[in-house]
């Protein structure tokens, strides 16, 4: 087997830290896109914005309200959330509802995914695709959507719109 040489060491080096810097910036357009998002909608960004040190997942979830402690022991598709983040709240058609980005999986993996929980046991969501999810827990009602290839991704803010637009069964005037 070959020996790694300087030239080559420097090279993985900077790949490593030029997808790291990649991400983080996605992460920052990301809540920024949230932030207009929760303006638009005449909601409230509660934040957090993305961990610093997204790559490494706590083992133990802190959340604080608005954000209900049984998230603690939800499992979408079978994992915990690991982290949250962009915390939206706000009330849409007299349904409390909750937006926020958050990590699933165990251990020091995980999945990016989006979640939109409104505080209802009815299904308010007029159309839900074959990607989205939709799970019932302690009183909420919980779209977990943007499913694609057996992974789950965050959804955009137009589409996480459509979703709130439509709250209560019927469609009001589009956000975006």
């Amino acid at each position: 087997m070959r020996a790694m040489t300087a030239d080559n060491f420097l090279v993985l080096v900077g790949t490593i830290l030029l997808i790291l810097a990649a991400v983080r910036v996605f992460h920052m357009f990301r809540a920024r896109a949230m932030r207009a998002f929760a303006a638009e909608c005449g909601f409230q960004y509660i934040g957090p914005p993305a961990p610093r040190r997204w790559w490494w997942n706590p083992p133990h979830l802190r959340i604080s309200p608005p954000v209900p402690s049984w998230i603690l022991h939800f499992h979408p598709c079978g994992f915990r959330i690991r982290q949250v983040w962009n915390v939206i709240e706000g009330q849409r058609n007299g349904i409390m509802v909750l937006i926020f980005d958050t990590v699933i999986g165990e251990w020091k993996g995980g999945q990016s995914c989006t979640l939109i929980a409104c505080k209802t046991e009815q299904n308010p969501f007029a159309t839900v695709t074959a990607r989205d999810r939709v799970i019932q827990s302690h009183g909420w009602t919980v779209l977990h959507g943007a499913w694609f290839l057996w992974f789950s991704w965050m959804m955009g803010t137009k589409r996480i719109g459509d979703h709130v637009n439509e709250l209560g069964g019927h469609a009001q005037g589009l956000i975006y």
